[in-house]
């Protein structure tokens, strides 16, 4: 991927400052605040720009950006990036639109990450987008995060870091569940650890203030190590905390199982690691928590990756949390990628189910596990990437049902280098999977729950929107 190379190298805050509204292009006259206040009840879903029908959103975070037309702005960032919304699920039911950030600047990475949530009491989908490379009061690659608001009823706003810190990339991943709003800064310098990390908790509907949590925090199990990059995945559930309070799962894929307390390049490198924190947003003090190294629930080897995504899903009563290990040794196939599934209900604590893979039929360097997502609809299945499945790098997505595996099935990409599965996300009945290398733009794929075949859609073409004044460039990097 142009993006990255594959796998590798991977306290009370004051308040946050508000920035003017992002422009959304085309104009946001299509998008309907009276429609979000008006949905009536019951399941919010993921409708964004309040038609009625849930949408999906695609990052390209090295899109070149061009000014919003008339506004006599500087002329086009390179790699500013931007968002696509698709509207109607992946642009089959409407007019899409690109969010871009207020003053694009060359190489922000904005769509790094991006989550549909609900951060208000409407029921229109609001959408948080990641820019880990934005220069923040004049600090280098520090990040921000964009909160645009769906239904174009309210103004965006941007979180930062009170103290920002020079390659931190605040905004690397997202979380939204409920009342909380969690950021990952995994190469932020806590408490002076170089790239140990940290992860940012807001509330949704109040977002001016934050709490930072790292491994140094009380309650936190585990030591802050150089390198070990708290925060890389986050997720927010219901893991087994008190009813009704969030907790927090953090991806640790660069912790080394290196035993107690604090080591320096000993053990097995990089060979994972993830925390789940509890009743996270009760607990403004002392944390409760448990952390788990891949060792724990079968072999491990140093570069492993085991915490590189996460992701949750509940049905009924139970929740599930995918852990994936995409340079884990699945079945009998060396670096092949695996995923870790844990279940939690309300009287039963979280504990490791069962490991998942291709078997014999993974491929070494595959990276199974390397972006995950639970497929809404029926019962739950989950959705694992293998980006660099195949001789060509086609990629593919492995679609699991975690209470029968034996049910799995795999979709393969079709472009050679496209590199099909990178991203994944579930979007109304559809799955949306990035393919950013396909093609001079990038693409994604919408995957139906018994679809087979594989149809690549770029900006520009049908219903998704091409980039004002710019052009894609990894259109599919990331999907959510």
């Amino acid at each position: 991927m142009r993006l990255l190379t594959a796998l590798v190298a991977a306290v009370t805050l004051p308040v946050l400052p508000a920035l003017p509204a992002l422009p959304v292009l085309p104009a946001a006259g299509h998008l309907s605040a009276s429609a979000c206040a008006d949905a009536g009840t019951g399941d919010p879903g993921g409708d964004f720009d309040g038609d009625g029908v849930d949408d999906a959103v695609v990052g390209d975070p090295l899109a070149d950006v061009g000014p919003p037309e008339g506004s006599g702005g500087p002329g086009r960032a390179d790699g500013a990036g931007a968002v696509h919304v698709l509207s109607g699920v992946a642009g089959q039911g409407g007019e899409g639109a690109v969010v871009t950030a207020p003053s694009p600047a060359a190489g922000d990475g904005f769509g790094w990450s991006v989550r549909l949530v609900h951060l208000d009491g409407d029921r229109c989908a609001d959408l948080l987008v990641g820019a880990p490379y934005t220069d923040v009061a004049g600090v280098r690659d520090a990040g921000a995060v964009y909160a645009v608001y769906g239904g174009g009823g309210r103004e965006p706003v941007r979180l930062v870091s009170p103290v920002p810190e020079a390659d931190a990339h605040f905004g690397w991943s997202l979380a939204g569940r409920g009342p909380l709003v969690a950021v990952g800064a995994p190469h932020e310098d806590a408490e002076g650890v170089a790239d140990s990390g940290a992860v940012y908790l807001f509330e949704s509907s109040a977002l001016g203030t934050a709490r930072r949590l790292s491994q140094n925090t009380e309650g936190v199990t585990g030591n802050g190590e150089a390198g070990d990059m708290f925060g890389w995945a986050v997720e927010l559930g219901r893991l087994g905390g008190d009813a009704g309070e969030p907790d927090l799962a953090v991806g640790l894929p660069y912790e080394n199982d290196d035993g107690q307390g604090v080591q320096a390049g000993e053990g097995n490198l990089d060979s994972g690691a993830v925390t789940v924190l509890f009743d996270v947003r009760a607990r403004t003090g002392a944390q409760l928590s448990r952390k788990w190294d891949l060792r724990e629930v079968l072999d491990a080897d140093a570069g492993d990756r085991f915490g590189y995504a996460l992701a949750y899903a509940e049905q009924g009563d139970t929740s599930y949390l995918a852990v994936g290990a995409p340079l884990g040794d699945g079945g009998s196939v060396r670096d092949s990628g695996l995923v870790q599934l844990f279940q939690a209900s309300s009287t039963a604590e979280i504990t490791p189910g069962p490991v998942l893979s291709r078997g014999a039929e993974g491929s070494p360097g595959g990276g199974y596990g390397s972006a995950l997502a639970f497929a809404s609809g029926g019962d739950v299945r989950l959705a694992v990437g293998v980006p660099f499945d195949g001789p060509e790098q086609r990629g593919g997505v492995h679609l699991v049902p975690p209470a029968d595996p034996a049910r799995s099935r795999m979709v393969s990409g079709t472009a050679p280098g496209g590199r099909l599965g990178w991203s994944l996300a579930s979007a109304g009945n559809k799955l949306v999977a990035g393919a950013p290398d396909h093609g001079p733009s990038g693409a994604v794929a919408l995957l139906g729950r018994n679809d087979g075949a594989v149809t690549l859609l770029s900006p520009g073409a049908g219903r998704i929107p091409a980039v004002t004044g710019g052009a894609s460039v990894d259109f599919g990097a990331a999907a959510g």
